[in-house]
């Protein structure tokens, strides 16, 4: 194994890694699809590992190539940003800030940090990308955005997390369901009726379909929605009832369901929890450090996001 690599052999191969092949790497480095297949396989026999398994017309990184990449994405991050670096020395910042949330966050959180970010660093661009929370999870680890903002429920060992908002759970029903006599609502009494649920392979719906299933085990999903709002829709039709969090609720839908505070009247069912998560070892450039600083430093209490 050879200790000293040349910093271009593993540029070429962190490229490789992120575009998922040869030929879009050498169109991303302005190089042929040979000289990158020359400098992946002299790498290779450098390390003594064989860092892409190739076999099915694929080019997916081995476990050692795994490690390799954990190893190398820092680096070439922070060299392509050497710029950007400069710029924060002399006091500007600059750049792109890449971040994945799901809807409510987005339309109900987000917004003003997003204003008052833009109006302090208006050379910075702000990309969001509005997804489930399992797909914020492959984001992360895929390296394609800087941080997200998502559950906190089960984060992993690869993602650092930082909690920054609690929101109660409540239960919602059509209006004049059985469910709106009951001054509490536990999850016996939800699991009884159809259920209309929530991204069902993110944490919040696996948490609430196996809390609701451990009491009824013949629980009935009549529908499954990526967005909150989709969901409250065909709750108000009759469809079924749901569990949801209090920010993705705004004061006019009081006159459109029925709402109970589960936090309040079910002891398991707890908070919704969400905040910061980056992954480990992640390089964060100059404008994602200070979008997350102005998160962390200017977080208002839960109770402000309740109706």
């Amino acid at each position: 194994m050879v200790s000293d690599i040349p910093y271009p052999k593993l540029k070429v191969f962190y490229h490789v890694a992120r575009c998922g092949g040869y030929s879009r790497a050498a169109a991303v480095l302005c190089i042929t699809k040979g000289a990158v297949s020359m400098q992946v396989n002299d790498l290779e026999q450098r390390l003594g590992r064989q860092l892409f398994d190739r076999s099915n017309r694929k080019t997916v990184l081995t476990p050692h190539g795994v490690n390799l990449f954990d190893l190398v994405a820092p680096i070439v991050e922070r060299c392509e940003s050497i710029g950007l670096e400069f710029e924060k020395i002399a006091g500007k910042i600059k750049g792109e800030v890449k971040i994945a949330s799901w809807t409510g966050l987005l339309l109900h959180v987000l917004p003003k940090y997003v204003t008052n970010f833009r109006e302090t660093y208006p050379e910075c661009d702000i990309v969001l990308i509005n997804t489930t929370g399992k797909e914020i999870r492959s984001l992360l680890l895929a390296g394609d955005v800087d941080f997200s903002i998502g559950s906190m429920a089960t984060v992993s060992p690869e993602i650092i997390g930082k909690e920054l908002w609690r929101f109660h759970r409540y239960c919602i029903a059509p209006l004049g369901h059985p469910l709106s006599k009951r001054k509490k609502v536990t999850f016996e009494d939800l699991a009884k009726y159809p259920i209309v649920m929530a991204d069902r392979e993110g944490t919040g719906g696996i948490y609430l379909e196996r809390m609701l299933r451990a009491c009824n085990p013949n629980l009935r999903v009549t529908m499954e929605a990526a967005s909150w709002e989709v969901v409250m829709k065909y709750v108000e039709m009759g469809m079924g009832v749901s569990m949801a969090p209090a920010i993705v609720f705004q004061p006019k839908d009081k006159k459109r369901m029925f709402f109970c505070d589960m936090t309040v009247s079910d002891e398991r069912v707890g908070y919704s929890r969400h905040g910061i998560l980056i992954k480990k070892g992640k390089y964060l450039s100059p404008a994602a450090e200070e979008f997350i600083r102005s998160l962390s430093s200017n977080v208002n209490t839960a109770e402000e996001f309740l109706f």
